[in-house]
């Protein structure tokens, strides 16, 4: 059987290379787009896990993802959080969207934000944040070929970089958040609270004194991975996830449904002289499956190897951007890859089964 099967799939080949180009398509979309979704959000996580911060503060409603969030925090809301009992330190953040850098800026206090273990460590330059001074991430000064000195616009405005701090500091970009409230226009508004405990502190006790506080507020656990990405507000991401799934799946289906349907008709011959010969329908059901499974295995493979060449092209093109596919991803999108065609492979076989081989041999 595994000759025919193969030879088979050998006298058409344009329709095999689209069918199994059609499966890879929907493992590249598969990979692709969750390897985004995952990595930048993992990557995101790491690098808020990595300030050291315990509770993070925000307007109700709001998401981990700051750009979401509204500037509608009172900044005199620090002096306050600072006189609760069991915090150590708190630092003021207004964060916004850069397009042409494709990622968030952060307007900080650089006293306050140093005082957290995730400060920012200066690899290279002068450590100041002052007017129209920026600091930016060592990530971003590869990405954009920046040192000390150089000059940048960001959110449409000139700013002078004055150092280049290790990557992993929450974002890659930082500017005075006085600067950053009059280009915002919110002068006495914030983004974000970054609070850090006591050592001794009972992060519980200090958790509930701060809910009891700012009652209508988002405080965000961030001293446990598993806890802020339960607690962070994601609408649709796992629904999104699943949906890139399900038409990746689809399109798999579809066109080895179509493909095999259509190849049934062209070898109806070719089946009744099988089942004339003794074939049994167990025999003709395997080699449509096995013919459909050869074609999805080919394109899920190669699904899987453009995708890494896809994944490293956008990393080269943009470095401050993470694409993750792990090998169980990888193992995953060949093992759905493959189902989707085998079951749109079932109803050909089944109908290649059902036939008379009286009828078939009398086709033209």
């Amino acid at each position: 059987m595994e000759n025919l099967v193969t030879a088979n799939i050998r006298s058409r080949p344009t329709r095999t290379f689209i069918s199994i180009l059609a499966v890879a398509l929907g493992v590249i979309l598969m990979l692709v787009v969750g390897g985004i979704v995952s990595g930048t959000l993992d990557d995101y996580l790491g690098r808020t896990m990595a300030l050291g911060s315990d509770f993070i503060l925000q307007p109700g409603g709001s998401s981990i993802f700051y750009a979401f969030s509204d500037a509608s925090l009172n900044q005199k809301l620090t002096g306050v959080i600072e006189g609760l009992p069991g915090v150590a330190a708190v630092t003021p953040v207004l964060s916004k969207f850069h397009a042409k850098g494709f990622g968030l800026v952060f307007g900080i206090d650089m006293e306050s934000y140093n005082k957290f273990p995730g400060r920012l460590e200066i690899l290279e330059g002068t450590p100041s944040l002052e007017g129209d001074e920026v600091i930016v991430d060592q990530a971003y000064a590869d990405a954009q070929k920046l040192k000390p000195g150089m000059t940048i616009n960001v959110l449409n405005h000139d700013f002078t970089v004055t150092a280049i701090c290790r990557p992993g500091a929450v974002v890659r970009v930082f500017i005075p958040l006085e600067t950053m409230k009059m280009l915002n226009g919110t002068p006495d508004k914030v983004t974000i609270m970054f609070i850090k405990a006591e050592p001794k502190a009972d992060l519980d006790t200090v958790y509930q004194t701060l809910a009891d506080k700012f009652p209508g507020n988002s405080i965000l656990r961030a001293s446990d991975p598993n806890l802020l990405l339960a607690e962070t507000r994601l609408p649709g991401l796992n629904e999104f996830r699943m949906l890139v799934v399900l038409v990746s799946m689809l399109l798999s289906f579809m066109v080895i449904l179509l493909a095999m349907y259509t190849t049934i008709f062209e070898r109806t011959r070719e089946i009744g002289i099988l089942k004339s010969l003794g074939a049994s329908r167990r025999f003709i059901v395997g080699m449509i499956i096995q013919e459909s499974a050869m074609i999805c295995g080919l394109g899920a493979l190669l699904g899987i190897a453009v995708s890494e060449v896809i994944r490293f092209v956008i990393i080269a093109r943009f470095p401050t951007l993470q694409v993750s596919m792990t090998a169980e991803d990888l193992l995953r999108g060949l093992v759905l890859g493959l189902l989707a065609g085998t079951f749109g492979a079932l109803y050909p076989a089944y109908k290649a089964a059902k036939m008379d081989p009286v009828k078939a041999l009398s086709y033209e």
